[in-house]
């Protein structure tokens, strides 16, 4: 059976950083993207601070399972230089390189988890230095003309109502700060994430009256407005 990863999840920004005696990082791209024959891609990591860093890149398989995300180590996707030290200014490109996939199937998701591993003191050699962890996207995509298809269920749960996309198309979709009401009044704070192709992502809805029959969903995906009526199914 695969292990799984519960990771540190940091949004995706050109500068990622920690608070005043942290470390950063820039990086770019924040997600990659193969099509087609493609089966390699790189992106570049750059130090911006005034001492010297330390980074390593892993790469993992990245499924979605009873709706959840669930990470292992990757044996299809490489990234090299593994680790890498970067002196104040310096950038290094870290190439990704796809091997050993089967022909045919559907998209193909991973995530690369970048570290930063500081030094122990701060520039001032005050304060300990935190550590940055950023996951990066990494998609494989047979075709440009590969789409998402979702639908939705909802079912009252214990903890609330549990919200899940099903994605029933071969490549992922992602939220951007959904909305999600019922009744006309916010259901949770607004949703984000990805829904992998053939898979399902589940989120739990803490503010959902007992009387409501259904939920109305309104955000932004990558492949434009994603709109749902959702009954909730009891």
């Amino acid at each position: 059976m695969a292990r799984s990863l519960i990771p540190i999840v940091m949004a995706p920004a050109l500068l990622l950083a920690a608070p005043a005696q942290s470390s950063s990082l820039q990086i770019g791209p924040t997600r990659l993207q193969m099509v087609g024959a493609e089966r390699t891609t790189t992106l570049t990591i750059r130090n911006p601070d005034s001492a010297p860093t330390n980074i390593q890149v892993r790469v993992f398989d990245w499924k979605q399972v009873g709706g959840a995300d669930h990470y292992a180590p990757s044996t299809a996707l490489l990234a090299s230089p593994p680790q890498a030290t970067l002196a104040p200014g310096q950038a290094q490109v870290i190439r990704v390189v796809a091997e050993a996939l089967p022909a045919g199937g559907g998209e193909r998701a991973f995530r690369l988890v970048i570290d930063q591993i500081p030094n122990d003191q701060g520039p001032s050699g005050a304060g300990v230095r935190t550590a940055i962890r950023v996951l990066a996207p990494v998609f494989i995509t047979p075709s440009t003309k590969d789409r998402p298809k979702l639908r939705w269920e909802a079912r009252r749960t214990a903890g609330g109502v549990l919200l899940t996309a099903i994605n029933d198309g071969i490549a992922h979709d992602r939220l951007v700060a959904a909305k999600v009401t019922a009744g006309g009044k916010p259901a949770s704070e607004p949703i984000e994430g990805y829904i992998l192709g053939k898979a399902r992502r589940s989120w739990t809805l803490p503010d959902v009256p007992a009387a409501a029959p259904s939920l109305r969903l309104s955000g932004q995906g990558d492949f434009g407005q994603v709109e749902a009526d959702v009954p909730i199914a009891r």
